[in-house]
């Protein structure tokens, strides 16, 4: 597990970073820093922004795959 990894792994258990993904937009990066990485996002980077119980993030498209995979993976240890 890489360094970025485990902090996506521990954003989500100390709950800064959901445990739910409703949806997601993607689009053009306008500057705004990466809820995972916290680099800023230029274009012509893809952003994926995410509004979920009302916080929005901002999410470089491989950061967003990290923690939406950690969601899943968390997910299954609690079942």
């Amino acid at each position: 597990m890489s360094i970025l990894d485990q902090s996506v792994t521990a954003r989500i258990q100390s709950g800064i970073l959901p445990k739910s993904i409703a949806g997601a937009r993607v689009g053009r990066a306008r500057g705004a820093r990466c809820a995972v990485c916290h680099v800023a996002m230029r274009s012509p980077d893809t952003a994926v922004e995410v509004e979920v119980e009302s916080l929005r993030g901002v999410f470089h498209q491989a950061c967003f795959n990290l923690w939406r995979e950690d969601v899943a993976r968390l997910r299954a240890q609690e079942s």
